[in-house]
């Protein structure tokens, strides 16, 4: 966020000043310390040694300008769908019948569907500690929001070094837990500039959270993180993934400590491919199994009320070679076995059968090593839907070669690298919004100044008298601008309104 001044700050300004708060849940520091490097920086764009260093500012950043306007146009299109998909999903949970007296037989397709209805995307998705994202990350969100509002502020001190407007401050401001940047440029000089020169000014701080956003996006696709991170890390990606991390109060942390090496999901080798564990666990796909066991008949029960009531202790199995004979039987004795493993009933003795479990039961096998050098193997079966071990259990193909070096970090280092980007992108298409108080509402009079004087009005030039110097004064804003100004940011504050609303209540009924 820039601020403007209209008057002009007293000359005896202390170096690092601490405005006092208006209440404990609102801190601001600001410091002049940087004005003197922002003049320095200023007049040696204005040099002839740095002439073309300063048009290829000027041509990148009005390739900014049309990207930061083509944001906005995709922020508010955005916005229009997330209210459109809210509404439509709040719609079906209250008008959605109720499905109590379904029979049992039918009540796996509907808790499916139950689950699928849940889980409606939106366009944008808010990210809140402890509901939609983990509590642990607030402090690498914190992070990475600093970070992203130090690169959003630099793109307004660049620019304004630029075309010479000094800066009068920079600072920092704090409300509630979460931080902004901010600095400070005289508006009397900004208003001086033509409007294709306000426009990179305003926009710069939008285009270079886009271009931060842009420059971590290649970075993750050309890999050269990976390549950094196998300094200190093997990967052991075809022998499986590590445990590094089990939520204390989930019932795996006492079966799968920090360090395991797991090779398999039921008979699903982790070492298929390097999202294996988040596509197996996430995916609606029935359990994969390549090979039953061997179970003694008398074993089998003929009651095969299991298979339609999922409350029983036992659990539905069914034969290797026909999915129409079903049987039941404790699944512990079964599955926990690393041994009698069978392809078919020719396989297994007379009087045994080789059997599976149904692709639909909520049994997940999970093969645990140890350690990664470990032959010893164990069997820990979990009862319950399967993307709850995906948020319960962290996983790593890294594992340090040196024994100081932690085994979670590159976990630690992907969430805040995903986050800046998010936080990057949230930014360049937040700030573009026609709201008062961001960018995008300055952006908004400026491209309406455009289209109604001229896309390279430069404002006429007056003397004045008081400060000694020429200045420009700017057309008066048209009856039509305003309206048209008005409408927009009024539309689009409804919009953003009706969205938070419909989000807290599809929330409030889930």
């Amino acid at each position: 966020m820039m601020h403007l001044f209209h008057r002009i700050q007293p000359r005896r300004m202390i170096s690092l000043a601490a405005g006092i708060p208006r209440s404990l849940f609102h801190i601001r520091v600001q410091t002049r310390a940087f004005n003197a490097h922002h003049d320095t920086f200023s007049l040696r764009l204005a040099g002839r040694n740095y002439l073309r260093t300063r048009k290829f500012l000027l041509i990148f950043y009005d390739t900014g300008s049309v990207l930061v306007i083509f944001g906005m146009f995709t922020a508010v299109v955005l916005l229009v769908w997330t209210m459109v998909s809210l509404l439509s999903s709040t719609f079906l949970r209250v008008t959605a019948p109720d499905t109590s007296t379904s029979l049992l037989k039918r009540a796996v397709e509907v808790a499916t569907r139950a689950t699928t209805r849940s889980r409606v995307t939106h366009a944008v998705n808010p990210i809140i500690p402890g509901l939609t994202v983990p509590l642990k990350h607030l402090p690498l969100i914190l992070l990475s929001l600093c970070i992203s509002q130090i690169v959003h502020e630099s793109g307004h001190a660049i620019t304004a070094a630029i075309h010479r407007i000094p800066m009068l401050a920079a600072g920092a401001s704090i409300t509630l837990m979460f931080p902004a940047a901010f600095v400070m440029l005289p508006s009397a000089r900004v208003e001086e500039l033509s409007s294709l020169d306000r426009l990179r000014v305003i926009t710069s701080g939008c285009f270079h959270n886009l271009t931060l956003w842009l420059i971590l996006l290649a970075a993750a696709w050309s890999g050269i993180g990976q390549r950094i991170l196998l300094v200190g890390y093997e990967d052991v990606f075809t022998r499986g993934l590590i445990v590094t991390h089990v939520e204390a109060d989930s019932p795996l942390s006492m079966h799968l400590p920090v360090g395991s090496f797991l090779t398999t999901l039921d008979d699903f080798p982790l070492n298929s491919s390097r999202d294996a564990w988040s596509t197996y666990l996430l995916e609606p796909t029935p359990a994969a199994y390549r090979q039953g066991w061997c179970v003694d008949t008398s074993r089998l029960g003929d009651d095969h009320q299991c298979c339609v009531d999922t409350a029983s202790l036992s659990s539905c199995f069914v034969s290797l070679e026909s999915a129409m004979e079903e049987y039941c039987t404790d699944p512990v004795a079964v599955l926990s076995k690393m041994q009698n493993r069978c392809d078919s009933s020719i396989s297994c003795l007379e009087s045994q059968s080789c059997i599976k479990p149904r692709g639909d039961r909520d049994i997940l096998r999970i093969t645990v090593h140890e350690g990664a050098g470990t032959e010893d193997e164990r069997v820990v079966l979990w009862s319950g839907p399967k993307y709850e071990v995906w948020e319960q259990v962290q996983t790593t193909h890294l594992a340090p070669r040196f024994g100081i070096i932690p085994l979670g970090l590159p976990l630690v280092l992907a969430d805040f690298f995903q986050y800046l980007k998010l936080t990057n992108l949230s930014l360049y298409l937040l700030n573009s919004l026609p709201l008062p108080a961001l960018d995008g509402s300055q952006l908004l009079i400026i491209l309406l100044e455009m289209v109604f004087t001229g896309w390279f009005h430069t404002p006429s030039t007056i003397l004045d008298i008081e400060a000694l110097r020429t200045r420009g004064s700017r057309p008066r804003e048209r009856r039509v601008q305003r309206v048209l100004r008005t409408f927009v940011m009024i539309g689009t504050c409804t919009l953003l309104g009706l969205c938070v609303m419909l989000g807290i209540i599809e929330w409030m009924i889930v």
